[in-house]
């Protein structure tokens, strides 16, 4: 009887196919807080991730399960994207693996506020019964296909009658946003001015800079129940929320400014701005 190899085999077959097909680097078993995922690549060419779960299972419901978990995957970036990207930079380093400057390209998909990727499961040729995986298919039509054959060889086609079908396999790219947390002081004023799902992001997305900005930690502040003021010794700018839009408040030479945020590109004009205000309130 032939002995079952372990799916960290598979994995390391799943991680080479991408890297060669895609120009990609990848690892192996990533964890940011929950299940690992299987073989995450990146392609700075083709400026995207490539993410496979791979099982060597031949049952139905299994096979199920596998793509089910590509949905869970999703779900972990969108909850914690940040975590995601610092975690793969954080692999690569640990592996030695130098080809990518990724940082650059994560500080890019935290600006953008999203993350471009394209889901796969790899599964043994038995596995791979071409009615069943189109069922799967029609819920779940982005995820890709992998078929590893008995000679550990990957293929992007599935066998049909004497025909490659490339068609069923082929994985559709998703841009997958990046929520970021909201802090319980800015909530509440999100809920009382009643802001929209765009304010919301737009705001805990500014607020999280603003808080990180050096040379000095700043402090953020309830104004009453409308407003979040920022400061270091004296105050430099201010939030204040609104049903359909986002006012920033921010300190200048001649006095204080308003500008009115509607969407996340203004915010990258925007922020110098505030950091050139708290520099002058140290002054």
């Amino acid at each position: 009887m032939k002995k079952k190899k372990p799916e960290t085999f598979y994995q390391d077959l799943a991680r080479k196919y991408i890297c060669k097909k895609f120009g990609c680097v990848a690892v192996r078993e990533l964890n940011f807080g929950g299940p690992k995922f299987d073989v995450v690549g990146f392609s700075p060419d083709n400026d995207e991730f490539y993410i496979v779960e791979c099982k060597r299972t031949k049952r139905a419901v299994g096979v199920g399960q596998t793509f089910g978990q590509i949905l869970a995957y999703k779900a972990m970036i969108l909850e914690a994207g940040e975590k995601f990207l610092d975690a793969f930079n954080e692999k690569l380093v640990k592996e030695g693996i130098k080809k990518v400057r990724f940082w650059a390209n994560s500080a890019r998909f935290v600006e953008a506020g999203k993350i471009p990727v394209r889901f796969f499961v790899a599964l043994l040729d038995e596995a791979c019964r071409p009615e069943m995986l189109e069922l799967i298919k029609k819920d779940l039509r982005g995820v890709g296909i992998i078929r590893i054959n008995r000679y550990n060889q990957c293929r992007d086609y599935i066998k049909r009658l004497g025909t490659e079908d490339y068609e069923l396999c082929e994985s559709s790219r998703v841009e997958i946003p990046i929520a970021m947390p909201i802090r319980n002081e800015l909530k509440r004023v999100l809920e009382r001015r009643n802001s929209n799902q765009t304010v919301c992001v737009l705001a805990a997305k500014l607020d999280s800079k603003i808080r990180k900005m050096r040379p000095t930690r700043t402090t953020a502040v309830l104004r009453g129940e409308y407003a979040i003021v920022y400061r270091t010794a004296k105050n430099f700018a201010e939030l204040h929320p609104k049903a359909e839009h986002l006012r920033v408040t921010i300190k200048q030479s001649k006095g204080w400014k308003n500008r009115n945020i509607e969407k996340a590109g203004q915010l990258s004009r925007l922020v110098p701005k505030i950091k050139q205000a708290l520099e002058r309130s140290l002054l």
